[in-house]
């Protein structure tokens, strides 16, 4: 499994014009984000009638070129985005193999119908919401909660606020509502930036959550800690169920945080047992000293 890096912006809106994607990709590296994810939307709700068992879902957009420019400064993943309003929406993506491509798949429910589906019964990793229309549309508690139990992600984008004002109340009163229902749990933040000016620093958006509701350690997950357990649910629905044997020769040490996580507690600990060690080994060596004596006067 590919490794990620802090921070994350899982919402990139994807444009054709190859030099508004490297303005947007250099403006993430001078940021500070280290993994990104290049968003293409579907709206199934528009589907031809008479596509039904066939492939529905488009492929990929062709970003191997983008990949290789960056490939030391971010790493690039891509996702869909399926806006939909039934149920039907289940068999489409059972049978796609189109999908299976990405590495992320988002659910973006137009009703309230298609929003406990999303929440209950949907096959992705994310939901998302209209940022013009999200807020007419109201989760239930016991939906949030089977959603959290799932392992899903509710994603609230901050750039349609910096464009619009209205945008900025909807999308305010979606985070209320995510707090007043479930406690702003699994949240993460994405800008859904189509323009370079639109993207902030990870710090100035994890403080958003004093605007959305969160608490500060819930602000500083939505751009490091929930995006890195998003991807990894991610990699596990897409790989399927594996199992695997870990051989190793001194302690293991499990952990679902980013490469980049080392606490002050951690080089606490180092520093202690150092110099408990030291005393050991100072006492071992006066012990010694004293033995050593005791013989040549014997």
């Amino acid at each position: 499994m590919e490794q990620t890096k802090p921070f994350y912006d899982l919402s990139i809106a994807y444009n054709k014009d190859d030099s508004v994607m490297r303005a947007l990709l250099n403006e993430l590296v001078e940021l500070g984000y280290k993994t990104i994810a290049i968003d293409q939307s579907f709206d199934h709700s528009k589907k031809e009638a008479g596509k039904r068992g066939s492939e529905m879902f488009p492929e990929p957009h062709k970003i191997e070129h983008l990949r290789k420019e960056f490939q030391n400064k971010l790493r690039i993943l891509q996702r869909i985005t399926i806006l939909y309003v039934d149920v039907n929406v289940a068999h489409a993506m059972s049978v796609s193999q189109n999908l299976r491509k990405f590495n992320l798949i988002a659910g973006q429910p137009k009703t309230d119908a298609a929003l406990t589906h999303c929440c209950t019964t949907f096959n992705g990793d994310l939901i998302s919401f209209d940022p013009v229309a999200g807020s007419r549309l109201s989760v239930n508690r016991k939906a949030y909660l089977v959603a959290v139990r799932r392992g899903l992600f509710f994603e609230i984008k901050y750039a349609p606020a910096i464009a619009d004002s209205n945008n900025r109340k909807d999308i305010i009163k979606i985070a209320q509502n995510y707090c007043t229902k479930g406690k702003s749990k699994n949240i993460i933040f994405s800008s859904g930036a189509a323009h370079e000016f639109q993207l902030r620093g990870p710090y100035d958006v994890a403080n958003l959550a004093f605007i959305f509701g969160l608490s500060e350690d819930q602000g500083k997950n939505a751009v490091d800690r929930h995006c890195r357990q998003l991807f990894l649910r991610a990699e596990s629905r897409r790989i399927g169920k594996t199992i695997m044997f870990v051989k190793g020769n001194g302690p293991i040490v499990f952990s679902g945080s980013s490469e980049d996580d080392h606490s002050e507690e951690d080089d606490d600990m180092e520093d202690l047992e150092t110099q408990i060690g030291g005393e050991d080994e100072s006492e071992t060596k006066n012990e010694n000293k004293q033995s050593n004596k005791r013989l040549k006067m014997a």
